[in-house]
């Protein structure tokens, strides 16, 4: 009966040691995830290439049934939909930027040997080729704008700069000075879709681009330039 009771004893007390051993571990990883770096790495693309897929396939089968009315032909509506290389793409970005951007922090520090903005700077680049999959300017024009706003941020944080309240109305009028002679002076720089923006704002009835044409023509005549359109 007394070894009974020793063996429980000691077996307790190895299962003690055990844990105490898993915790520090823990507390001294850098990677605070749960699991190994590859399960959670893998489980983060799973999850994104999931959503990516499902979001973008969802809306165009939703729109083939709406609004294209693909019913009535299934398999054209399973290939534009489903199986449509839109949807696969966003997929695959998604994975890989969320997944590879967590891939190269946990390898970074395992390199390394610790944690700070290196990694994460090293991981957000090369997790960034992950746009090949699916490409788009509205998106990296997006990221652009909300990183300047990061870099303002903390070079504020930091004191190396000021705020001003008309920060912001200051900076709309720059964008809007460039934007509109660009419009007036430079109207193929301009993307197609804004152009078509400002034409609905103007007014169905008004043609601006043939308003920006006369108003180039009246300036290199009044100033004896050659119109380069011509």
């Amino acid at each position: 009966m007394s070894e009974l009771n020793q063996n429980q004893q000691d077996q307790h007390v190895v299962e003690e040691i055990k844990n105490e051993e898993m915790i520090s571990t823990e507390d001294t990883r850098l990677c605070k995830h749960r699991g190994s770096c590859i399960q959670s790495c893998l489980k983060v693309w799973a999850r994104g290439l999931l959503i990516g897929y499902g979001m973008r396939a969802s809306l165009a089968l939703l729109s083939g049934l709406v609004m294209r009315r693909l019913y009535k032909n299934p398999r054209k509506l399973i290939n534009q939909s489903l199986l449509h290389k839109d949807p696969i793409g966003f997929g695959l970005f998604l994975a890989f930027y969320t997944g590879g951007f967590k891939a190269i922090n946990c390898l970074l520090r395992a390199i390394r040997g610790k944690e700070d903005g290196w990694n994460s700077l090293i991981a957000g680049f090369f997790s960034g080729a992950a746009m090949m999959f699916s490409k788009s300017t509205e998106m990296a024009l997006y990221l652009f704008a909300r990183a300047l706003e990061s870099v303002f941020n903390a070079a504020h944080k930091r004191g190396l700069i000021k705020s001003w309240k008309h920060g912001d109305s200051a900076l709309f009028c720059f964008c809007t000075t460039v934007m509109f002679y660009a419009f007036v002076w430079e109207p193929k720089t301009v993307r197609p879709s804004y152009l078509k923006f400002l034409s609905k704002v103007a007014g169905e009835k008004r043609n601006l681009a043939q308003v920006t044409e006369k108003i180039r023509e009246i300036y290199y005549l009044s100033n004896h330039l050659p119109n380069p359109t011509q």
